[in-house]
């Protein structure tokens, strides 16, 4: 079953979770390199147990079991003549055939028959029409001449112990015949002379004669069977011997190394499908929208590129700015993208504020804000990105602005914002070209704050942003990770909507999960998330189109040598930019 999720303030309500061969195969793929790995490992396995081994050639040589009969050309004395199969078989491995096999081979019987559990085998084949009486005896061995020696051996030692136990019946059947004639013999006098003692007429002589006739009768049949004793056949059966195996049985060396694949393979998958149930690492865009319980906006593919921050006590990563080191990219592009996305939304939704966060250090939200922020100023749009983030923002890294004071001087000493606000001219160590540059402002996030959460909780920011949004269109907010501060909950309650960042294969969804109640507890309104994906980022450019997407002026286009940073696969907007700029509200200013 799956579960149903309530839709949120947007109208929003995620799939249910539901899996096809697609999600398998996406799992497979982002751990191949442990399937690769193990399946190599396996083959090598495979290899090596198939070069200790080594190779392994059967020898087969048959018995046609015959019964205890009378010769050749009589029929069988005995009532049931049908020998049993079963018990045969069970015979010919015997600790007694070993032995006499032992004799035959010059070996220890005791080293025979250890050698006999691995390498001997008898079967007794099936037969549609009549009842098999062919016994095999397989013997396995390293060579092709010692599997023929044995399997002979075996047989040859079945055979004369089959005969010595038949020779034996035929003994005892003698030893029988001969008692039985003898005491035939003696009986047959006595009852003479009891005869020959009595008058012919009497009922006496009568009983005694017809048991005299009884008695010789007897004593013919046992005599007749025991000189038809040497007649029997006690040889056993026919020996048909083994021929000489010309090449080895089993698997050959090829087939062992790809069965070691295979179950390389098979153990891979097992262990990646293990560790993806226990792994609550967000992998894609309906897991986030799963935890976020909002829709996936954009998912942002550059993120490979990032470069590890070296500078003591930075947190996470940083990149360059795509819109401002190539504008015309395809990167730059995705993150037009989902401006139009944002500006859709503010339309409905009368979104002026909008707040960046990220549930964990795994996401550089200054740069995400950055770059969200020209790509606004292309449109027209006046915006104003706050560094919000007390503890650590790179705002003013990133557009190469002094860090000495800002929004922490306005919330603690009452600091003119218009004094401390600061046009952006680069970005990411790029030019900005003027029409940006004029429409783009940046307020610092200004010296530490020992007690941030107080300030940014107070009526004082909150006045602020509502200042803020006479002069700007958009007013966009960075902050410091939910799993690093709680301030990220005291800006939520002051702005129009956050945009939450999560970073595939690094932010865990329960970390998505928690930021999401921990923002429904203030009252935020999460209009959706960006995943910023492992993919590489590309610079190749974009198509060209009728008119270009922003006003770049001539020769600002990619610098040679910088890196992008959103190479994006966004979600299609419900509007397009440009329309949804001309309809909505926030459009204060003309272009």
């Amino acid at each position: 079953m799956t579960e149903r999720q309530s839709p949120d303030r947007d109208g929003f309500a995620p799939e249910p979770r539901s899996i096809d061969l697609r999600d398998y195969w996406l799992i497979v793929r982002r751990r191949r390199v442990l399937v690769l790995v193990l399946t190599v490992i396996g083959a090598i396995g495979g290899a090596g147990y198939s070069f200790a081994a080594g190779p392994t050639y059967s020898a087969t040589s048959q018995v046609v079991v015959l019964p205890m009969t009378q010769g050749p050309l009589n029929p069988p004395t005995q009532p049931n003549s049908q020998v049993n199969m079963s018990t045969e078989q069970a015979f010919a491995q015997s600790p007694l055939v070993a032995a006499q096999a032992a004799r035959l081979l010059h070996v220890q019987p005791a080293v025979l028959q250890q050698e006999a559990a691995k390498r001997l085998t008898v079967s007794v084949p099936a037969n549609t029409i009549t009842t098999s009486d062919d016994l095999q005896i397989t013997w396995k061995a390293a060579t092709a001449a010692t599997a023929q020696t044995g399997a002979n051996a075996f047989a040859r030692a079945y055979l004369s112990s089959r005969h010595q136990e038949l020779a034996s019946q035929i003994a005892s059947l003698r030893a029988a015949l001969t008692a039985q004639t003898a005491a035939l013999q003696k009986q047959i006098a006595r009852v003479t002379t009891q005869l020959n003692s009595t008058s012919s007429g009497s009922s006496i002589h009568q009983n005694q004669s017809i048991r005299l006739d009884e008695l010789t009768a007897e004593a013919t049949t046992a005599q007749s069977q025991l000189g038809s004793l040497p007649t029997y056949n006690d040889s056993g059966g026919t020996f048909i011997g083994a021929a000489l195996p010309l090449s080895p049985s089993g698997l050959t060396s090829k087939i062992i190394i790809i069965v070691g694949a295979l179950l390389g393979l098979l153990i891979g998958l097992a262990l990646v499908f293990v560790r993806d149930a226990f792994d609550d690492r967000v992998r894609d865009a309906a897991q986030l929208e799963r935890g976020l319980g909002a829709p996936t906006l954009a998912v942002l593919t550059g993120t490979g590129s990032l470069d590890r921050e070296t500078r003591e006590g930075r947190r996470g990563t940083r990149r360059s700015i795509a819109t401002a080191a190539s504008p015309q990219s395809r990167d730059a592009e995705t993150v037009r993208a989902l401006r139009a996305t944002l500006v859709a939304l503010a339309a409905r939704h009368s979104l002026g504020t909008l707040l960046v966060a990220c549930p964990d250090a795994t996401s550089p939200v200054g740069t995400v804000t950055a770059d969200l922020g020209i790509a606004l100023a292309e449109s027209g749009r006046n915006v104003l990105l706050v560094g919000s983030d007390l503890h650590d923002s790179s705002l003013a890294e990133i557009f190469d602005l002094p860090n000495n004071s800002g929004l922490s001087d306005v919330l603690a000493e009452d600091g003119d914002v218009k004094v401390l606000t600061r046009a952006a001219r680069r970005a990411g160590g790029s030019p900005l070209p003027g029409a940006i540059a004029r429409r783009l402002s940046v307020l610092p996030s200004g010296p530490l704050m020992p007690h941030a959460l107080t300030v940014l909780d107070s009526g004082s920011m909150l006045g602020l942003l509502q200042s803020q949004r006479e002069d700007y269109d958009f007013v966009i907010l960075d902050s410091p990770p939910a799993s690093v501060a709680s301030d990220v909950f005291s800006l939520a309650a002051h702005v129009d909507g956050v945009l939450v960042l999560a970073r595939e294969g690094r932010t865990r969804g329960r970390a998505v999960a928690d930021l999401r109640r921990g923002l429904d507890h203030v009252g935020a309104q999460v209009f959706g998330g960006v995943l910023l994906a492992k993919g590489g980022g590309s610079h190749r450019r974009a198509p060209r189109r009728a008119a270009p997407a922003s006003p770049v002026s001539p020769g600002e286009g990619r610098r040679p040598g910088s890196r992008s940073v959103t190479h994006t696969r966004p979600v299609p907007p419900a509007a397009s930019d440009d329309a949804s700029g001309s309809a909505g509200s926030l459009a204060k200013r003309p272009l």
